[in-house]
C-alpha cells in the first residue's frame, strides 16, 4: 500500500499550531505520515527577481526554524517527525504545485481562525470552491479553533 501523507499549512496564526497537533494525531492513528509546508511570499512578487540569494537564504532558514518548532509540536503530540518543507511563491500556487508533485498527499489541513476576521483565507476559499487545491481531489480537514490537546486528540482518532 503506498504511503498516505497528510498536508498542513504552516503560517505565523496561532491555529496553526492545533492544525499540527490535530495533524500529528490523525497520522498516528491512521499509520499515514504528515508534512508540514510553509510558503514564504514576498510582499511583492517582483521582489524575488531583486532580492539577493543572501536575503532569500536567511528567509528560507527562519522559516525552517518556525517549521522545526511545529515538528516540537508533532513529536510531542504523535511521537512522529513530520517531512518539513519550505517553497517560495504565492501561497495558492505553492499548495496546488506541492499537491499536484506530491500524489501521496491525500488529505489537507487547514486551521480555522477564530474571532471577527473570519475562518481565514484559506478555510474561506475551502468553503466557496473559490480555488482548486490541485490539479487532483484531496480531502480537506478543517480543524477548529479554541479546542484544547485533548479534544483535538479526541477528534484525530
Amino acid at each position: 500500500m503506498a504511503e498516505r501523507k497528510l498536508l498542513c499549512i504552516a503560517d505565523d496564526s496561532p491555529e496553526c499550531r492545533a492544525a499540527v497537533y490535530f495533524g500529528a494525531k490523525r497520522a498516528a492513528s491512521t499509520q499515514a505520515s504528515l508534512v508540514i509546508l510553509r510558503v514564504v511570499e514576498p510582499l511583492d512578487p517582483g521582489l524575488w527577481s531583486a532580492m539577493g540569494e543572501a536575503m532569500r537564504e536567511r528567509m528560507r532558514l527562519e522559516a525552517l526554524d518556525e517549521l522545526q518548532a511545529l515538528s516540537d509540536v508533532a513529536w510531542q503530540a504523535g511521537g512522529l517527525v513530520p517531512e518539513l518543507v519550505v517553497h517560495e511563491g504565492t501561497l495558492d500556487h505553492q499548495i496546488r504545485s506541492f499537491i499536484d508533485a506530491t500524489p501521496s498527499v491525500k488529505t489537507l489541513l487547514l486551521a480555522a481562525a477564530a474571532g471577527r476576521g473570519g475562518p481565514g483565507p484559506l478555510v474561506a476559499a475551502a468553503m466557496r470552491g473559490g480555488f482548486g487545491f490541485g490539479a487532483r481531489a484531496v480531502a480537506i480537514m478543517i480543524v477548529p479553533a479554541g479546542l484544547s490537546d485533548e479534544e483535538l486528540a479526541e477528534l484525530a482518532s
